[in-house]
């Protein structure tokens, strides 16, 4: 079966990145090549890209901000959506906003600050979109978004509206996660505050995130275990300045690998031992919260 013809028509209208490069394009700065990106900055354009892909065969991921994943070396043999253009908030209830996906942390919160609205303040200073903290349940200071959220549109050839519940949120985790689906948006739900609160404490949790390590990274790279943090782990196993390659344990915080002029594969080689020298020391296996692109050798099972 062919592409529709109205979905050829909508696709260009959609602007599109040849040669598309994740180094430039994550906040590690590393990576190989795609064919091609495309950045919708609709819902109908950002259906029409997930349809053309999808009904052609061919291979893509998405990406935001790009600021928890890691890129293979090695040129991706398919597209990427961008979803950075397709952002705008609107307002749904008197508590309530709806958030496309590609809207930055920091354009939401300049948005609650001059409407009053209270209780994401915690995620400032997060280099994310919201579509890629709805997609992991993102979030810092052990809260998550899923506090906020009262529902998620996606769409995977159809759009759905899931509830908070059916979204089952987890550690990092939600069911987008399990499903080739293009995360559109979420309503979130907010409390009313003075905009000299909401930056107040907007300013606490920057002053908190000033203290992360400088440098090339994805920010923490495992997640945290229940009542105990992996960086303070990895710390007390002692891999704080542990190396491959260019790639660094920070001796900041052990959660953070930095790139140090190196490649994807030392990160991820270093990830690995990492993952090894834990186990191998607590019997505790590490878990990743950020998100490969492209081929990488196993990691630690």
């Amino acid at each position: 079966m062919g592409v529709n013809k109205s979905t050829l028509h909508t696709l260009e209208k959609v602007k599109k990145d040849v040669g598309f490069s994740f180094s430039k394009n994550t906040t590690y700065g590393l990576g190989g090549k795609a064919k091609v990106a495309y950045y919708p900055n609709s819902i109908s354009q950002a259906i029409a890209v997930f349809d053309y892909l999808t009904e052609s065969g061919q291979k893509f991921v998405t990406l935001g901000n790009g600021s928890n994943v890691l890129a293979s070396d090695e040129d991706y043999d398919g597209a990427v959506i961008v979803t950075k253009n397709l952002s705008g908030i609107y307002r749904t209830g008197e508590n309530t906003l709806f958030c496309r996906a590609g809207t930055t942390v920091a354009k939401l919160l300049k948005y609650c600050i001059t409407n009053g609205f209270g209780g994401l303040e915690y995620i400032a200073g997060i280099p994310a979109t919201l579509g890629g903290l709805i997609y992991m349940n993102g979030g810092a200071g052990g809260r998550y978004v899923a506090e906020n959220i009262v529902n998620v549109k996606f769409y995977d050839g159809k759009i759905h509206t899931y509830s908070n519940k059916n979204c089952r949120f987890g550690n990092k985790y939600s069911t987008m996660r399990d499903i080739n689906c293009l995360v559109l948006g979420a309503e979130f739900r907010f409390t009313s505050e003075s905009s000299e609160n909401i930056e107040r404490e907007i300013s606490a949790y920057l002053e908190r995130r000033r203290f992360h390590p400088k440098g090339k990274s994805c920010g923490c790279v495992f997640k945290n275990l229940s009542g105990l943090g992996a960086g303070k782990l990895i710390d007390e196993v002692g891999l704080k300045g542990l190396s491959v390659g260019g790639a660094t344990v920070s001796r900041e915080h052990a959660n953070f690998i930095i790139n140090c002029g190196g490649s994807s594969a030392d990160v991820h080689n270093l990830i690995n031992e990492v993952k090894r020298r834990v186990f191998c020391d607590t019997g505790v296996l590490l878990e990743e919260e950020l998100v490969y692109i492209g081929d990488f050798n196993d990691t630690v099972s």
